[in-house]
């Protein structure tokens, strides 16, 4: 794997996505969707405007249109990449949006009113034959599995939870993860019907699980902790083959991590599709990681893995502890080492992998 970087672009709200194909890059300024060519250069081939300001944008799953939604009037507008001049509208002011979301066939949208969770646990099998929703029933969590199409009801059990934070579709759809809010160290996962493969628990006390990821594979379930380490399982006999831990001081022991810092821009420059964005090595050993510190008391503390994504191939994990929020972690799984540490100058908002290639 080798690191190559692009220049900047403008965006809003981070709302910057790869389309499925990997051909193209979506990116939301203020009322606009600016389509790039998924290159180098990033050449523009496209620019929508809407009425309202984005809040969000999500590609159809067969990259030919893509969505933008306002959430405060409750409107949707969706814009073609084949016929640039066809455009969609949606409203519904008398159900206000929480959600939306493109079913895997491109041929619907979910929209999703009241919502207490707003983009957590509701979501479309990666087959796109299913859709699983968390609702409480009598008082218990309780998991709702649909058909995509008809939205008939399938299947629906009970969850052993106290409260569910989110579930994850396996890359199979054939199960479901599922995890307990960070007081409680839980994560479970069933098959559709209710079996439960496994329940894995890291820790007895302190804060749990902050974020879940499936490997595209499937082979691995990489489970990111408020302790900022990262338990990684192995799905084939559901067994804990590592931790990985994000050091706050790179030192001689950690001399295979390659270290880059994005180089600050002078006043004049500005941060433009024709400024060209340097990243400089560090070598100095030891070295400490720009941190900060987060009152554990408070709700939601900006502490523990944050994000983490596996790269299409799952041979890399890109990870964010959440105290170190500028600095964007990349591991290789066969050696399970951390490659390349790159501190970038301003904190990370999301991750994403080329849909195409590692």
């Amino acid at each position: 794997m080798n690191l190559s970087f692009s220049n900047l672009c403008a965006q809003a709200n981070y709302q910057a996505k790869i389309s499925p194909n990997a051909q193209y890059v979506a990116n939301a300024t203020a009322n606009r969707i600016v389509i790039r060519r998924s290159s180098m250069d990033l050449s523009i081939v496209n620019v929508f405007e809407c009425l309202k300001p984005i809040d969000y944008i999500q590609w159809s799953p067969n990259s030919e249109c893509i969505l933008a939604a306002n959430y405060e009037s409750s409107r949707i507008e969706v814009h073609s990449i084949i016929d640039p001049k066809w455009t969609a509208t949606i409203k519904d002011l008398a159900f206000p949006f929480a959600s939306v979301q493109w079913t895997v066939d491109s041929k619907n949208i979910i929209s999703v009113s009241q919502m207490n969770y707003e983009d957590k646990a509701i979501e479309t099998s990666p087959d796109g034959k299913y859709v699983a929703v968390v609702h409480k029933r009598n008082g218990k969590d309780t998991l709702s599995v649909y058909h995509s199409s008809s939205f008939i009801l399938l299947e629906q059990f009970e969850l052993n939870m106290v409260d569910v934070e989110n579930i994850r579709w396996s890359p199979d759809s054939s199960c479901i993860a599922v995890w307990d809010n960070c007081l409680y160290n839980n994560l479970i996962v069933y098959r559709i019907d209710g079996y439960i493969c496994t329940t894995y628990e890291g820790y007895e006390h302190g804060l749990g699980i902050k974020s879940v990821c499936w490997s595209q594979n499937g082979k691995f379930l990489a489970i990111g902790y408020y302790d900022q380490t990262i338990h990684l399982l192995y799905t084939l006999s559901w067994k804990l083959i590592t931790i990985l831990s994000h050091p706050s001081v790179l030192n001689n022991t950690t001399a295979n991590i390659a270290l880059y810092e994005e180089v600050g821009l002078s006043k004049t420059q500005v941060p433009t599709l024709d400024t060209l964005v340097a990243y400089r090595q560090i070598t100095k050993r030891p070295f400490s990681i720009p941190s900060i510190r987060s009152d554990l008391n408070q709700p939601n503390p900006r502490v523990g893995i944050g994000l983490c994504q596996f790269s299409t191939d799952g041979l890399f994990l890109a990870s964010r502890n959440d105290n170190m929020p500028n600095v964007l972690w990349i591991w290789d799984i066969k050696t399970l080492c951390c490659r390349y540490a790159i501190i970038f100058r301003h904190t990370i908002k999301q991750i994403i992998w080329n849909p195409k290639e590692g």
